[in-house]
């Protein structure tokens, strides 16, 4: 099994067309035809159903496109870590992060990454957790930055705790719970948070800790662009970073509610595959966002 094979693999799986496989590696479809061959006879199984339609990828197909994946971006991180080595050179890293995080503290960290790094290329994604999960395993992704996830996210992923963030609920001044002091005023209201799986819902789990009922009013959102609008024009209140509240919405009339009540805190991870051996690239700014100063509400997470 050879490079080449993979490639060709990933472009059919991808395309799901020979035709449109060859076109975008820039080969005849024979040779598309005859390299799929090869590596089915090597792999001594069908990884593709062919029909009129175009192309399918059988079980084995679809296993084996995770692993292609993940062995061509081995492959990728391999000869960048061997040209860092010999030449110094920078490469390019791949992250997912929230925006609690990108507008907070990736600034500073992305000056200093710079800094140490100049002609490296970066690639920035605010990926909803179960995507950047996916292409964490099909290697992406160099890592993600995001609320520490449930024990049950198993033993393929690693989470080294980076900072614990305080949070707030937040609305627009004009809103008419905007003097509120206590949560159980704010049952009945609409909320606006982004679409968590069932453990990373804290909306609920605020409600649930003052022994309130979760707010059956619930507006998803994963766009914080659309969020921040909908704040600021609607009566709706929003569970948000205090730093982030400071720093990005305070100025277009968005105040923080002064509850009675504790509000937890949210802790933050920076999330690798376990056995992934990160480039000098994804190192660097991995120390860069450890080492960057942290901004009120904000504190280092204890491990």
């Amino acid at each position: 099994m050879k490079p080449q094979h993979l490639r060709t693999f990933l472009a059919v799986a991808e395309h799901r067309s020979i035709h449109a496989a060859a076109r975008a590696l820039f080969v005849s479809q024979p040779a598309v035809t005859r390299t799929m061959r090869e590596l089915e006879r090597d792999l001594d199984v069908p990884l593709l159903r062919r029909s009129i339609a175009g192309v399918e990828l059988t079980e084995a197909g679809q296993a084996f496109q995770v692993r292609a994946s993940l062995l061509m971006e081995d492959m990728r991180r391999t000869r960048e870590e061997l040209m860092f080595m010999k030449e110094g050179a920078n490469g390019h890293v791949a992250v997912a992060l929230t925006s609690s995080v990108g507008l907070t503290v990736l600034p500073g960290a992305l000056e200093s990454f710079q800094q140490q790094m100049p002609r490296a290329r970066i690639s920035i994604n605010e990926d909803p957790v179960p995507v950047a999960l996916r292409k964490l395993q099909n290697g992406t992704l160099d890592f993600m930055v995001a609320n520490t996830l449930s024990r049950k996210l198993g033993t393929a992923f690693r989470q080294q705790p980076l900072f614990e963030m305080s949070l707030t609920v937040a609305a627009r001044k004009q809103h008419p719970c905007a003097s509120a002091r206590s949560i159980r005023e704010l049952n009945e209201q609409l909320w606006v948070a982004p679409g968590y799986a069932p453990d990373q819902d804290f909306v609920a789990q605020l409600f649930a800790s003052h022994g309130q009922p979760a707010p059956v009013r619930m507006l998803e959102c994963e766009s914080f662009a659309i969020a921040l609008h909908l704040l600021t024009r609607m009566d709706a209140l929003a569970l948000l970073s205090g730093a982030l509240i400071a720093q990005e919405f305070s100025p277009r009339g968005v105040v923080a509610l002064k509850l009675r009540e504790a509000i937890p805190s949210v802790q933050i991870s920076i999330v690798t595959l376990r056995d992934a051996r990160l480039t000098p690239t994804a190192q660097c700014l991995i120390a860069c966002l450890q080492a960057q100063p942290l901004p009120s509400g904000m504190r280092r997470a204890r491990d």
